[in-house]
C-alpha cells in the first residue's frame, strides 16, 4: 500500500450535542469522501506552513452525513460536543491510491501540479504550481522557473479552446496560450 498522502478535508466547528464536526471536503464528490479509507488526521501548525504538532490520528471507518448547509462527521463513537470542539482544524488524509480511477480525459489537481506547460509553438512558459477553482472551470496556476521564457505567472484556464494535450507520464501540458498572456 502506498505510503504518500493526499488532502482532501479540514475539520470545522462542532455540530450539535453528540459529538459531530462541521467538514469541509475538497472533493468533487463530497460522499465519496467517507469511503477513501483509512483517514489520517494532522493537525497544522499555526504558523509553519508544512508541518503538524502532535502525531497523526488514523481512523477506519469515519461517520458523516449531509446536512443542508454541507457535511458533518464523527470521528469517534463515544465523542460528545466537548471532545468534537478538540478536533476542530485537523486535516483530513487519505492514501492517494484510496481514490478511485478517473475515466478519459479527467485528472485529479495533484496529477496537474507540477507538469511542465508548453504553448503550441513549443515556448515553455513554467510549471503548474497548483489549480484553482473558479466555478465555472479550474484555472492552472503555471509559475515561471529556471527554463521557462519569463518571470511571469501565468492563470490558465482549464478549457477545451485552451488546452492541446496533456501527458500525465511525461508530465507535460500543452496550450494554444500566447506567451504575451
Amino acid at each position: 500500500m502506498s505510503d504518500e498522502l493526499i488532502l482532501i478535508g479540514r475539520i470545522g466547528s462542532p455540530w450539535g450535542i453528540q459529538g459531530f464536526n462541521w467538514i469541509q471536503l475538497f472533493t468533487g464528490e463530497p460522499k465519496q469522501a467517507f469511503n477513501y479509507r483509512p483517514w489520517t488526521l494532522r493537525r497544522p501548525h499555526p504558523v509553519k506552513k508544512g508541518q503538524y504538532l502532535g502525531e497523526d490520528w488514523v481512523l477506519d471507518r469515519p461517520k458523516g452525513k449531509a446536512q443542508a448547509k454541507g457535511w458533518v462527521c464523527k470521528l469517534t463513537p463515544d465523542a460528545d460536543r466537548n471532545q468534537a470542539e478538540s478536533f476542530k482544524g485537523y486535516e483530513v488524509w487519505v492514501p492517494l491510491n484510496s481514490l478511485p480511477d478517473l475515466d478519459g480525459d479527467d485528472f485529479y489537481h495533484h496529477q496537474l501540479t507540477g507538469c511542465r506547460v508548453v504553448n503550441a509553438s513549443g515556448i515553455d512558459l513554467g510549471v503548474v504550481a497548483s489549480v484553482m477553482e473558479t466555478g465555472a472551470n479550474d484555472v492552472l496556476v503555471v509559475a515561471a522557473d529556471a527554463t521557462s521564457v519569463d518571470d511571469a505567472e501565468r492563470l490558465i484556464p482549464w478549457i477545451d479552446s485552451a488546452l492541446v494535450s496533456v501527458d500525465i507520464a511525461q508530465r507535460l501540458i500543452k496550450v494554444d496560450w500566447d506567451e504575451a498572456f
